[in-house]
């Protein structure tokens, strides 16, 4: 293979579409590109070719302030990245190209075939046609203490209305997640922000948003932003005054099930980290890879 390095986000935009499928949510370029920072970020997609012809590439982005390589979407999109390349037994010549100080993370586990990638983090959902996409035969299936407490702290909470897709709860969901998360909320970089805001509105737009927010005493105490595509629910970001309010976040959880089911979807995903609190709902659980160089 020849390579070349692709910083033209008009031809990283045709390349990305000619080789994704868009099965997943942030296979989809548009989604995708709302976390790319035009002022902080470089593209840097490493691509390969054989007669003139792409064999794969890599899509990269140098992040100005940390002086490293990702891939494309940061944080926020990796989940079950992958690698987009005709044969795929030619990986490691491509990852060979990538630059020193090379970070990939949230690698889908399928990658292992081709690559002895590292171990990162878990990565949590429910397939929920295991339950007969029934809440209550989901909730049977827990631990009888946990079932038991569960139904206890929700019917103990105070009176809550619930209302979709208010864009305007977003400033909310910031003050909350600083709160959660003080120094490390990812809402302190204003790209996140804005990244975020764009894509919850693009959503909306497609009509594939599923933000919930629940109100208490006629204050906004919780915010989950969720999405459904093709068959998959995905609880992407959330935050609860659960400070103020004791088991906030577990209702949050409980009505993204529920809605989930209500939309029809095969699997609810809840992404990686925080194990403590996804493994006490029991959720199927794969390990993600990661790249470094």
């Amino acid at each position: 293979m020849d390579f070349k390095i692709c910083k033209n986000i008009e031809e990283c935009e045709a390349l990305w579409k000619s080789f994704s499928k868009d099965e997943r949510l942030f296979d989809v370029w548009d989604y995708r590109i709302c976390f790319f920072d035009m002022d902080g970020q470089e593209l840097h997609f490493v691509v390969g070719y054989d007669n003139g012809k792409v064999e794969g590439f890599i899509p990269l982005v140098f992040v100005k302030s940390k002086s490293q390589y990702i891939y494309l979407g940061g944080w926020f999109t990796a989940e079950k990245n992958s690698f987009y390349m005709k044969d795929k037994a030619r990986l490691a010549r491509l990852l060979e190209q990538c630059p020193n100080n090379t970070v990939l993370e949230g690698l889908d586990p399928a990658e292992r075939r081709h690559y002895d990638f590292q171990d990162d983090e878990y990565t949590h959902y429910l397939d929920l046609s295991k339950y007969n996409h029934s809440f209550e035969s989901y909730l049977s299936s827990l631990d009888k203490k946990r079932q038991k407490n569960l139904r206890w702290e929700l019917k103990n909470l105070p009176e809550y209305g619930i209302y979709s897709n208010r864009i305007e709860d977003f400033k909310r969901l910031e003050e909350l997640n600083i709160k959660r998360y003080e120094e490390d909320s990812k809402f302190h970089d204003k790209a996140v922000s804005r990244g975020m805001l764009k894509f919850i509105k693009l959503a909306r737009k497609n009509g594939i948003l599923d933000m919930i927010s629940v109100e208490i005493n006629n204050k906004v105490e919780a915010v989950d932003i969720c999405v459904i595509f093709k068959g998959r629910y995905y609880a992407l970001m959330g935050a609860s005054n659960y400070q103020k309010i004791p088991n906030l976040g577990k209702l949050m959880t409980t009505l993204d099930i529920k809605s989930a089911i209500a939309k029809k979807a095969r699997f609810i995903e809840f992404g990686a980290t925080a194990d403590h609190w996804k493994n006490m709902w029991g959720f199927d659980k794969d390990m993600l890879l990661k790249f470094v160089k």
